[in-house]
């Protein structure tokens, strides 16, 4: 479902009131709260913690695990949170809603080959080959009108099946496996580490790197901020980037212990952080990476209009 200003008004009425701002004279012990997500996608927040990259800056940071989106954009919109953890979809949503989220930094991109982060899986003794072979059937994705919902249509289509013929319905990645193995759908729709884990058991095979076959380079998810929280906050807000981006550099020099760390705070085990498919982690923002999936958003009316890339992307943001 869309974000709109009247859902988000409701939210954050029941909400936590806001943190102070914190302005230049404060920055030396700025303070302030992150809503994040326990997923191998924010690696570069939980590397650049366990380094002190945020201290070495006067940040003293709490981050806080949210569930997703749904919770963390009213966090931000109300100023509970300084910063927050989003997919793309919700962030185009809000922005059309007249919300006024920029993304301060790079993210989590899905490159294809390389970096297939989601795949469409169906039972390993499965008769499903093919798009087509789904019309008919009944698909998992873990929120309905949102990224894992629209690639997965747009992949349909570009693979010529019709997927206004296959019937979604909402299930959590955690979920998805046995919704599969007790028949409740024919296929899921699912994200790392559940792919790996799930094809490693033999219970799943993929279908389709589904993200991948309908665009080869895309901005999955960010991190973003209130542009009037920024504006008050620039020194903050920049300190924030650069920590952030220091994190995305000690990625890039060591994986394997990025690796040791994404078990850490996500609760993977060791083994299976060592296995799991891993986004690529950049530092600046490109256009070109997001204005693909605005486009698909609207196209498939998730959003009632398209709109340029550089309308929710902040000045601070380092471009790619």
């Amino acid at each position: 479902m869309a974000i709109t200003r009247r859902k988000f008004v409701v939210e954050v009425a029941l909400g936590v009131a806001a943190l102070p701002l914190l302005g230049k004279s404060a920055l030396a012990q700025a303070k302030g709260k992150v809503g994040y997500m326990k997923i191998v996608d924010t690696a570069p927040i939980y590397v650049a913690m366990e380094k002190g990259f945020f201290k070495q800056r006067g940040l003293d940071l709490e981050l806080v695990p949210m569930a997703g989106g749904a919770t963390i954009l009213p966090g931000v919109a109300s100023g509970d949170l300084q910063v927050g953890w989003s997919n793309v979809i919700s962030l185009y949503q809000a922005h059309v809603g007249g919300f006024d989220f920029k993304i301060v930094c790079g993210g989590a991109i899905n490159i294809k080959g390389s970096n297939d982060t989601h795949a469409l899986q169906v039972l390993k003794d499965s008769p499903i080959r093919q798009a087509r072979d789904l019309e008919g059937m009944t698909v998992a994705v873990n929120t309905l009108n949102n990224i894992v919902h629209l690639m997965a249509l747009a992949w349909l289509d570009k693979s010529g099946a019709t997927s206004s013929k296959v019937k979604f319905v909402e299930i959590p990645f955690p979920q998805m496996e046995a919704a599969l193995v007790s028949g409740r759908v024919e296929a899921i729709s699912a994200q790392e580490p559940f792919v790996t884990s799930s094809v490693g058991k033999g219970v799943t095979r993929v279908l389709a790197h589904t993200w991948s076959a309908v665009a080869p380079k895309f901005l999955i998810a960010s991190w973003f901020a209130s542009e009037k929280w920024i504006q008050k906050n620039k020194e903050m807000a920049r300190s924030f980037v650069q920590s952030l981006n220091q994190g995305v550099d000690a990625i890039h020099a060591d994986i394997q212990g990025t690796r040791n760390i994404i078990a850490k705070w996500t609760g993977l085990s060791a083994d299976l952080a060592k296995q799991v498919a891993l986004p690529l982690y950049e530092k600046g923002v490109s256009e070109k990476d997001l204005q693909v999936t605005i486009d698909l958003t609207h196209k498939y009316k998730l959003i009632d209009r398209s709109f340029r890339a550089s309308e929710i992307i902040s000045d601070l943001a380092p471009r790619g």
